[in-house]
């Protein structure tokens, strides 16, 4: 175990040591859409099963560190072997306020406390070193699978040559990468230019911040050996309360160091650090979203449309909602479009606005609508939708006082709470609503499955209401006391 430390304290040093047309190259899940159960592992103990630490999510296509675990331990007077591949991650699958998609990622730093069951952690705590106990370590994930027994042998040269280098990139010049980190993309012929995606960091006591890095690497027939032959890295992810979009440029190793020779790469290994600090603080948490890996040789993004962020319903009632959101930049307008929940887009109601908020009306009681909404910022360049979902309130039941009029022929339905009269009831078509003690602030018909026909507010004691088909109708009149409902039967003109 008292590698573990080690392992993450080297990451930490290698990353920290400084601080339109577009082509990408496909990253996996590089939205964070797709996630997958890593198995928990549990020891029997006697006739009952003791877990060392539970089953836990993590984004699907991407690597991370696990620590081989055989340690003895006295449980209850008997002994017993924990003999596992200790997951060393801590992960949040993120499903609100997301730029891109509905998902995003929460990489969080954390201590061996944190993953492992705390009886076992007590038992274990005395037969591990006490840097172990006492450190806090970052979330790693990566493309390719770290080596933990290969790299570790090269923490004190590393250490040794903290001051001397002049980036990341050279520690790894003559090393074979296949030792230390297995695998990574396939480039195909291409060549990156730069990686882009949206961040959101939150530092446990302050001052913490979180790294991407990218290492781009050759195979040399002649070594034998993968070789670093450029990459890029950022430590500049601090503290920020909304996603905000970052990029990291990808460097020839030869723009570095004068003696190493330029050198397409055929494989890139892309690094995520929830702390890329030597003193990683527990409890930090490195958001990301939309990452996307850029060819070299295109044009200069030319501040691609701005994402949505924080889209959240401010306010929904019966048959309303106010919406909001955030963005960046300067989009000529929004475009959002609304539907019953579920919807396919390209099937809902469209409407565009000039501000960052949107005000829906005549919506359907107790029903469930997603919203997607994005910038504008041309005719030819838009922004990522992003969606919220909401449902309306139900409208509240109102028992009804039922009377007639002196010509028995015609109904009338006297409301005992503010006596709303409705006639003729049935109607031919058209019907007249007589307020005798208040006006409404609204009125609102609905056919009987939910749409809403009309929405008016009265200015006199009547008003006249155009029934456009044979059917059964509900009126919904907003009143001072409560809200009061009638059904209109209509028999057609």
């Amino acid at each position: 175990m008292k590698r573990i430390a080690i392992l993450f304290l080297s990451l930490l040093m290698i990353v920290s040591l400084k601080s339109v047309g577009q082509t990408t190259i496909p990253l996996p899940n590089s939205s964070f859409e797709n996630w997958s159960t890593g198995n928990g592992y549990s020891v029997t103990v006697l006739f009952f099963s003791l877990p060392v630490y539970d089953s836990y999510t993590y984004p699907t296509g991407w690597n991370y560190p696990t620590y081989p675990v055989n340690e003895d331990l006295t449980y209850s007077g008997m002994s017993v072997n924990v003999n596992t591949d200790l997951p060393l991650l801590k992960v949040i699958d993120v499903t609100t306020n997301v730029p891109n998609g509905s998902h995003a990622i929460g990489l969080q730093s954390f201590m061996v406390s944190d993953i492992i069951n705390p009886t076992v952690y007590n038992l274990a705590a005395a037969s591990f070193d006490s840097a172990i106990v006492s450190s806090v370590f970052p979330t790693v994930l990566s493309t390719g699978a770290v080596n933990v027994d290969n790299l570790m042998p090269m923490v004190g040269e590393l250490t040794s040559q903290y001051d001397s280098l002049s980036s990341p990139l050279t520690f790894f010049i003559g090393r074979d990468l296949d030792s230390l980190i297995n695998g990574g993309i396939a480039l195909n012929g291409a060549v990156p230019g730069r990686l882009t995606g949206y961040y959101q960091y939150t530092s446990a006591i302050g001052g913490d911040r979180g790294g991407v890095m990218m290492l781009g690497s050759r195979y040399n027939p002649e070594t034998q050996r993968r070789e670093v032959v450029g990459g890029g890295y950022t430590t500049d992810l601090t503290d920020v309360d909304n996603f905000t979009s970052f990029e990291v440029p990808y460097t020839p190793l030869s723009e570095i160091d004068s003696t190493a020779e330029y050198a397409e790469a055929d494989s890139l290994v892309l690094m995520l650090i929830s702390s890329a600090t030597t003193v990683p603080q527990q409890g930090s948490i490195l958001y990301l979203d939309r990452l996307q890996l850029w060819m070299a040789g295109e044009a200069p993004v030319e501040d691609t449309c701005s994402a949505i962020f924080n889209l959240t319903v401010n306010s929904v009632d019966t048959t309303h909602a106010e919406l909001s959101w955030t963005y960046e930049g300067e989009p000529d307008h929004f475009e959002a479009e609304y539907g019953l929940q579920g919807f396919e887009q390209g099937t809902g109601t469209m409407v565009s606005v000039s501000t960052n908020t949107l005000s829906l009306s005549e919506l359907t009681p107790d029903t469930g609508y997603d919203v997607y909404v994005h910038c504008v910022c041309s005719a030819t360049l838009e922004g990522d939708w992003a969606m919220v979902s909401f449902r309306t309130d139900t409208l509240p039941a109102v028992i009804e006082d039922t009377t007639t009029t002196p010509d028995d022929s015609v109904s009338i339905h006297n409301y005992a709470l503010d006596h709303l009269l409705v006639y003729p009831n049935p109607a031919q078509g058209q019907c007249v609503v007589q307020f005798e003690q208040e006006l409404p602030s609204v009125v609102r018909l609905y056919s009987l499955n939910g749409q809403l026909l009309l929405e008016a507010v009265p200015t006199k004691e009547t008003m006249e209401l155009e029934l456009p088909a044979a059917g059964v109708y509900l009126l919904v009149c907003e009143m001072k006391a409560g809200v009061v409902t009638r059904r209109i039967i209509s028999q057609g003109r």
